[in-house]
This record gives structure tokens, C-alpha cells and sequence, in this order.
């Protein structure tokens, strides 16, 4: 008998300190405690060194290539950087090639948003600058800061631009000119 009250004097300590702890690790607040919610921001798929072709039905809409590619399906987005973005006509045929660090495909809006050391290349001409918005479904390119254009040979410089990807007609402010305009090419800008 004496080696069990020896023994229960001895772990005695140890059981209360135990039922302590199961008292204070079970409770309520223990058990509510918040988990944090996922931050929308995230995008859905990140790529690198990718390139993605966007169809519109069976007809090839646009090639992407991207040094990195974050993708965000519920909200129809694309962001890319260091991207080149080649589009193409009805007829299979290249109809112009933008290069930028930024790209933004808005496919729920049908924009194409470009920013830093853009350049959009058509076989009519060559637009360079810091920022450009193409809105596909109009077919209408705007850049609302300074850029150059080059068409045939000629350059063009100013700022807040309107045109379309065939450049067929360009609207712009404080214009600045290189080259040699003939009165009648002159009329068709």
C-alpha cells in the first residue's frame, strides 16, 4: 500500500496539470478561431514562357507569347509581360504585331491594354510609344501620350492619337513631322 500512495503522491501533480490543460485547450474560443479568405487578387493560372492562341470560333483570333502570363478566368482577363501579341485577319493572315513589357487582354470588353516601350506594327505603318488601348470590337486604337508613327517612310510625332489598325485615317494633337509629304498623301492621313 505504501507504494501506491507513493505513486499517486508522485504523479498526483502531473494529473492535475494535465486536466488543467484539457480544461483550457477545450474551450469555445479555441475552437472559433478565424481562418483568413483567400485574396481575389490571385490569378487563377500563372505561366512562364508561354504562348497562347485565342480562336473566335474555329477562325485563330491572336497568338500570345509572354515571358510570364497570369491568368484570371472569372473576370475574362489576361495579363502578360514582355509580351508579343500577333493578330490575325479573317483570312489567316497577319494583320499586326504588338510588342510591350505589359499587356492586358480584356476579353469581356474586347480591349487590349499596352504599356511601356509599345510598338504595334501593320504592314501600313509603325506606331511606338508608352501606352496604347485597342478596343478590337470597334477597331479603334487610342494613345493618350506622346508617340511616333511611322508610315512609309515618313515620321510623325504628338500626342493623344485616334486611329485604327489599318491606319487609314490618324487624328492627333501637337503633331511634329520628319520626311516628305506629298500634297496628296498628305490628304489621306
Amino acid at each position: 500500500m505504501d507504494i501506491w500512495k507513493a505513486l499517486v503522491a508522485k504523479t498526483m501533480p502531473l494529473v492535475a496539470l494535465l486536466c488543467l490543460l484539457g480544461l483550457f485547450a477545450c474551450n469555445q474560443a479555441s475552437l472559433d478561431s478565424e481562418t483568413g479568405v483567400l485574396e481575389q487578387g490571385l490569378p487563377d493560372e500563372t505561366s512562364t514562357q508561354v504562348s497562347l492562341a485565342e480562336y473566335d470560333n474555329d477562325r485563330l483570333s491572336y497568338v500570345i507569347q509572354a515571358e510570364r502570363m497570369e491568368r484570371f478566368t472569372d473576370r475574362r482577363m489576361l495579363y502578360g509581360y514582355k509580351v508579343t501579341l500577333t493578330s490575325y485577319d479573317k483570312n489567316g493572315v497577319v494583320s499586326s504585331v504588338i510588342k510591350a513589357d505589359t499587356t492586358i487582354v480584356d476579353d469581356a470588353r474586347n480591349v487590349i491594354f499596352a504599356e511601356g516601350n509599345v510598338s504595334f506594327k501593320t504592314q501600313e505603318g509603325e506606331i511606338r510609344t508608352q501606352k496604347m488601348f485597342w478596343e478590337r470590337g470597334v477597331d479603334e486604337i487610342t494613345v493618350p501620350v506622346p508617340l511616333t508613327l511611322t508610315r512609309g517612310g515618313d515620321i510623325l510625332r504628338g500626342n493623344n492619337m485616334r486611329t485604327n489598325t489599318t491606319l487609314s485615317f490618324v487624328e492627333m494633337d501637337a503633331v511634329a513631322a520628319e520626311g516628305y509629304f506629298d500634297e496628296e498623301e498628305f490628304g489621306s492621313w
